[in-house]
């Protein structure tokens, strides 16, 4: 099924792949989810005023995909030279999205790749994690590995192997393995760890 540009539509349940004309709208026709059983592929910013449930979503070219619910992803996630805003939980395999992921509560993933910023105002969960730029958690983080290229600030407990960051990063304690921080780092409550290294200044609570 195709919607072309500028379009609203609405939609229940989709057998078929679905693509997306630039500047659409979409919304479900009865309940308060869409489901497609294939792939979501946009050309541009959409607008989608309902969950959705996909097999896979991939975006042509730039643009802003913002979900007013929750996104549960089957398979992947690639927006590589978009925004990902979602305000409710968003659930994936792999996550590759190349400006910014903003999500509204949870995130759970095996993997999520960010060129920018990610931004997640509830917990996030997942294998590995990669961003370009920052990163701003409000829950806890649980995980294998967390890289950061710039900022981290995680509000509730980092639970990681390894956590790797190129500036500042501020946590509010929890357990982590390996910790690596070019500039400085900062842990507001008890810290569990194996090894610390911090280019700048450090500042913890420390259990082991």
């Amino acid at each position: 099924m195709r919607i072309e540009p500028r379009k609203t539509v609405e939609i229940d349940v989709l057998e078929e792949d679905l693509f997306v004309g630039e500047g659409s709208t979409i919304k479900a026709k009865t309940g308060e989810m869409i489901i497609v059983k294939g792939v979501v592929e946009f050309e541009g910013d959409c607008n989608i005023l309902s969950s959705l449930r996909a097999s896979g979503l991939r975006l042509k070219d730039e643009g802003r995909i913002k979900v007013q619910g929750d996104l549960i992803v089957e398979g992947s996630i690639d927006l590589e030279d978009g925004e990902l805003w979602v305000s409710g939980r968003l659930e994936a395999q792999d996550v590759d999205v190349g400006k910014m992921v903003k999500v509204g509560k949870g995130l759970r993933c095996s993997e999520i790749s960010v060129g920018g910023a990610l931004e997640a105002m509830g917990n996030v969960e997942a294998e590995r994690i990669d961003v370009g730029g920052r990163a701003s958690i409000q829950g806890n983080v649980k995980g294998r590995d967390l890289n950061v290229g710039g900022a981290l600030t995680v509000k509730g407990l980092t639970e990681l192997e390894s956590l790797d960051v190129g500036g500042m990063a501020r946590i509010s304690g929890g357990r982590i393995l390996n910790i690596s921080v070019g500039g400085s780092f900062e842990s507001t409550g008890k810290l569990s760890f194996e090894e610390l290294d911090v280019g700048g200044v450090a500042k913890l609570k420390a259990v082991g």
